[in-house]
């Protein structure tokens, strides 16, 4: 029987190699800044995101959160995170992606465990993302000409759900000068404090407005702290992911 040090080690070697999937530095693009980060609520846990460049064209961003805590949740995170990069330079569309990863979870994961993820392509030449939200909401995208948050809930199942024959054709949207993409997961809108009352989409919107003329990773970090400095004594109940993505303001 393994002892405690020994499955402390195996944990520790798991942490070690979920961190190590994630993206070590941001895509350079002329004309974008991202930032993207990961907070465990244990030494590992069911969040993901990846932010790649694909081609020279296009940065592949991915959030996903799987069902539960731990090594678990840690292997399902990174099987979709890994299915989803490896289509995407084997050339598959989009959709047809989503497709394949969602019906090979299906196979995979047990009874009541899922995956719920959004994930796209940004393409830097008309600044166009492109997306499936497969049971993760909300997605922020902060338009900078109206000072204005505009909100996207989920589309489709979490993955691993159900199995699909087909998929609707994805999302669209347009990031315009200034403009500010937030993929949030539900460890910061539903962070609570002591009177178990949530962080909230409306404070997240305030920040996000708040700091638009800020790098992005000053905001992603001013997000984080603000939801721990909200939930006072309460502790971190669920992993904490967050990405962020603005279009230069001076980009034409």
């Amino acid at each position: 029987m393994a002892s405690e040090a020994d499955l402390d080690r195996e944990i520790q070697i798991a942490h070690e190699i979920q961190m190590g999937t994630l993206p070590s530095f941001m895509p350079c693009v002329s004309g974008y800044d991202f930032a993207g980060r990961f907070w465990p609520t244990d030494r590992t846990g069911g969040d993901t995101f990846d932010i790649v460049a694909i081609d020279p064209e296009q940065v592949f961003l991915l959030l996903g959160d799987a069902t539960g805590h731990g090594i678990g949740p840690a292997l399902s995170a990174l099987q979709v995170q890994s299915m989803f990069r490896v289509a995407l330079r084997l050339g598959a569309d989009l959709d047809e992606a989503f497709l394949h990863v969602n019906n090979q979870m299906v196979e995979d994961l047990p009874d009541g465990r899922f995956v719920t993820a959004v994930f796209g392509l940004l393409n830097t030449l008309n600044h166009i993302f492109r997306f499936h939200s497969a049971g993760q909401g909300p997605i922020l995208h902060y338009h900078h000409a109206q000072d204005h948050c505009e909100w996207f809930e989920p589309t489709y199942f979490p993955m691993g759900f159900i199995d699909h024959e087909k998929m609707q054709k994805s999302m669209h949207l347009e990031i315009a000068p200034g403009d500010i993409l937030a993929l949030i997961t539900d460890g910061v809108y539903e962070y609570e404090n002591e009177q178990m009352e949530q962080f909230g989409m409306d404070r997240v919107a305030d920040i996000v407005r708040g700091h638009r003329d800020r790098p992005m990773v000053e905001m992603m970090e001013t997000l984080k702290a603000a939801a721990q400095s909200f939930g006072g004594s309460a502790p971190q109940l669920d992993d904490i992911t967050i990405v962020l993505i603005q279009r230069s303001l001076d980009q034409v």
